[in-house]
């Protein structure tokens, strides 16, 4: 970076590290496009265009003071047009109290005072007019600061390189459901690891490595029920967060996933008839009463060590250290 004249920003090293990547093909070519030393406001737009977490923040500062700033043009333009108002409230006084003291006003002077009334009316009719369509076109503004708001804020709880939440969304599914969920409808968190991903990336390239994420995210998004939820939450972890099963529900439900997951063929460049397969291995733990969000994922990781070290799917048990485990291939 400091070879091309750029800063070492945070948000800098996430916008090289995507476009190297090559999750995002046309992030790289924007990028290469802007040659050596391009401005910070370049890099930054493609960051927000792009909706990188690391641009979060700015964007929600750029939203906050364009804002501001409309707020302001709004406040500019209803004062004047409360100042016309009152110069027209003033220009009416005048005349109706010009015809108190003189009902008989000669008709010159009538006409005078009528015809700057009307030129007052008029400018107070342009006004008014000229602040509903600011105040139109401040609306629209303040709808499209709120969507890149909300892009802003899906961007913190999103996995870039598949579109499912990420690892903090989880975290708050948990929390509400553990607030919210009855004792008699457990909650299970499935934790898996889908071995082969990151051999296929070094091996075959980022490309490669793609098209299988999006073959497994598309898989496990059908394979959940509508009420649960699937995140990934690293490299070559996912998690499923499924209502109302029992233990045997859960290992049953990682059984379907590993068989799937093997089944998945992902085809290499240049060789059609050639493809690399996935494994997977999976940590099964069911909330308990006082259960949290931190506590579920700690016994999750430790049941999918477990099975990562040979029993392939391993439900955890506070009581028993280690519970019922299966071999890879178990059906």
């Amino acid at each position: 970076m400091s070879a091309h004249g750029i800063a070492a920003l945070p948000r800098n090293y996430e916008l090289f590290y995507e476009a190297l990547s090559g999750r995002l093909p046309q992030l790289s070519r924007e990028l290469a496009a802007l040659g050596l030393n391009p401005p910070q406001d370049s890099l930054d737009a493609l960051g927000l265009k792009h909706h990188l977490v690391s641009h979060a923040a700015l964007a929600a500062d750029r939203a906050r003071a364009a804002a501001q700033e409309t707020l302001a043009g709004m406040a500019s333009k209803l004062k004047l047009a409360l100042a016309q108002k009152q110069t027209f409230k003033t220009e009416l006084d005048r005349f109706t109290g010009r015809l108190a003291d003189d009902p008989v006003v000669g008709l010159s002077e009538f006409a005078d005072d009528a015809a700057r009334l009307r030129e007052t009316a008029g400018h107070l009719l342009n006004q008014e007019n000229a602040l509903q369509h600011a105040l139109e076109a401040s609306a629209q503004r303040m709808a499209e600061f709120e969507e890149d708001l909300a892009e802003s804020r899906r961007s913190l709880t999103r996995d870039l390189a598949t579109g499912l939440p990420n690892r903090l969304a989880l975290t708050a599914k948990l929390d509400s459901l553990l607030e919210t969920e009855q004792t008699d409808q457990p909650i299970a968190l499935l934790l898996v690891f889908v071995d082969g991903l990151r051999e296929m990336a070094e091996h075959h390239g980022g490309t490669v490595a793609s098209k299988a994420l999006a073959k497994l995210s598309a898989l496990f998004r059908k394979s959940i029920k509508k009420n649960d939820f699937v995140a990934r939450v690293g490299q070559q972890e996912f998690a499923f967060v499924c209502r109302d099963v029992s233990v045997e529900n859960a290992e049953a439900i990682a059984r379907r996933l590993c068989q799937s997951v093997q089944d998945v063929k992902v085809t290499l460049p240049g060789r059609a008839h050639t493809a690399e397969t996935l494994s997977l291995a999976a940590g099964i733990t069911i909330a308990q009463p006082a259960s949290t969000s931190a506590d579920l994922m700690t016994e999750a990781e430790l049941a999918l060590a477990g099975a990562r070290d040979g029993a392939g799917i391993l439900s955890y048990s506070a009581a028993l250290g280690r519970g019922k485990t299966y071999g890879q291939n178990a059906a």
